[in-house]
């Protein structure tokens, strides 16, 4: 039982990537205090509930994958005034926070949060400090997540702090010694609001208030709105929420924030090949996301799409993932797995200006006249060629299902073989055999690179070497120790390769 219990929990982990675009447009990370004690109340305290939950909520909803951060690493506690459960009830109400504390997978984050000094910026297209009461002590003369901070907003990426968590911005300064926040628009914790947590408690809650602090500021423009009311200020790349209401509508700047810098990053349109879709990707997409734009293509009749399979054409693949480049802003890196070698080439014949480099992964690389067919017959390693099964009026075909996971993935975990053989779908034989009609003037313009399988039962190695001897103008070839999916089994390398080339 337990052996079926993980296959059951590995397989929705893979299908929900093609149902949900699970970081696949990036990743953010939050920064959270690490426990403390207050020296004004005694109190244990930490970060507040619902300025992890409510961001944790939009970024993921968006497509961003989220990771949490505090300076010392380790578990992170909730101050209890933020707690829905707590027996004061002040935070009841808050049924996201409710939500992210039931369950197990966002508690096991918060009890293994990663240590800032170990984390790579770079990986990240934007930081949210969180704030609750411990930044106060914790935050406040945190040089290193003062230096932190201020790098990663030096590169122009969405770099935001909220309630107590911009009490780092009383101090944070750049490299000319000036304030960050100096003549620019900002918020945090308000001292009208300090004053009635103060009166609700009876007591003197924070050793100070920012608002205050920040007014003595020079050139100061700090900002409040409604007390206890959702408000964000956005000067530039700069993003600052007032207080724990104010979670959600500062993560929502970072995200329109992070659409206006998609042109900033190079942007990977993904084609899928035969008996596959657009999830096959899914095992690369996050990781891919966290320094490019991705875009992956359903091809007519694959996948969701109903299309019959005797109503598609090799042109109907051409102007899908045609369509799909015209709607990116600037020149794309296309790559082409399989049978979507002779579909991206057909691509670039038609909007060269548009590709930037074609990228084929253990794909068919055809020649002006060639069609896949013709060249899979030169397969003397392939299982598939033997192993087809073609439907009535020979439209659409099959590969026998003993077949699929060893001609596909004989490497693959026994749970994706399952996977495969059980979303095997018919494929339209049109395509496969429709001619190729590439020019040295538009398809030879762009440059080209190869990714081998070396032990690949699809599209056997040595044809894969021969297409690239005979097309004579790839720029340079990789090889992979994989069968058939790199993405899937070798993810890492694959991804190392394909951002080597962006």
């Amino acid at each position: 039982m337990k052996a079926l219990h993980i296959l059951l929990l590995l397989t929705i982990s893979f299908i929900s990537q093609a149902q949900h675009n699970a970081g696949g447009n990036g990743k953010v990370l939050l920064i959270a205090s690490n426990p403390s004690v207050s020296k004004q109340t005694g109190w244990p305290i930490g970060v507040w509930y619902a300025e992890v939950a409510h961001p944790y909520w939009e970024f993921t909803e968006a497509g961003y994958a989220v990771d949490i951060a505090s300076p010392e690493g380790g578990e992170i506690k909730f101050d209890s005034f933020s707690d829905p459960e707590d027996a004061s009830q002040y935070a009841a109400f808050d049924y996201l926070s409710l939500g992210f504390k039931k369950d197990a997978a966002k508690q096991a984050l918060v009890k293994n949060t990663l240590k800032l000094s170990q984390v790579n910026p770079n990986h990240y297209k934007a930081i949210f400090v969180c704030g609750g009461q411990g930044p106060m002590y914790t935050f406040v003369d945190n040089a290193e997540l003062h230096t932190f901070f201020t790098n990663f907003y030096l590169t122009g990426k969405p770099t935001a702090a909220i309630c107590h968590g911009t009490v780092i911005l009383l101090k944070t300064k750049l490299p000319n010694g000036k304030f960050l926040v100096e003549g620019k628009r900002w918020t945090g914790f308000a001292s009208a609001e300090e004053q009635y947590a103060d009166n609700y408690v009876g007591m003197q809650i924070q050793p100070f208030r920012i608002e205050d602090e920040a007014r003595k500021m020079p050139n100061s423009k700090f900002e409040v709105g409604a007390p206890f009311s959702a408000f964000a200020v956005q000067d530039g790349n700069l993003i600052t929420g007032q207080q724990q209401n104010s979670g959600s509508a500062a993560a929502r700047l970072v995200i329109q924030e992070l659409e206006k810098q998609k042109k900033n990053y190079p942007t990977y349109v993904l084609v899928h090949g035969a008996w596959a879709d657009e999830s096959a990707w899914g095992n690369i997409k996050p990781a891919l996301a966290t320094q490019a734009n991705v875009v992956t293509v359903n091809l007519p009749a694959h996948g969701l799409d109903f299309t019959k399979p005797n109503q598609v054409s090799l042109q109907d693949y051409t102007n899908k993932v045609i369509a799909t480049i015209n709607q990116q802003p600037g020149k794309v890196i296309l790559v082409g797995h399989s049978m979507a070698g002779v579909v991206i080439s057909q691509v670039a014949e038609s909007i060269p200006q548009k590709i930037d480099k074609l990228i084929y992964v253990s794909a068919y690389l055809p020649s002006h006249g060639e069609d896949l067919l013709t060249l899979s017959k030169q397969d003397k390693q392939s299982l598939v060629g033997n192993a087809l099964v073609f439907n009535a009026d020979y439209s659409a075909a099959t590969i026998k299902k003993e077949t699929i996971a060893p001609a596909v993935c004989a490497d693959c975990p026994d749970w994706m073989k399952e996977v495969l053989v059980k979303y095997h779908k018919e494929e339209p034989t049109k395509p496969l055999g429709e001619k190729a009609s590439l020019s040295a003037s538009k398809f030879g313009s762009v440059p080209k690179y190869y990714i081998h399988t070396t032990q690949d039962a699809a599209v056997g190695y040595e044809l894969q070497k021969q297409m690239v001897k005979q097309n004579g103008k790839i720029v340079k070839t990789y090889s992979i120790e994989s069968g058939h999916l790199p993405f899937v089994t070798k993810p890492a390398e694959f991804v190392t390769i394909l951002q080597s080339l962006k």
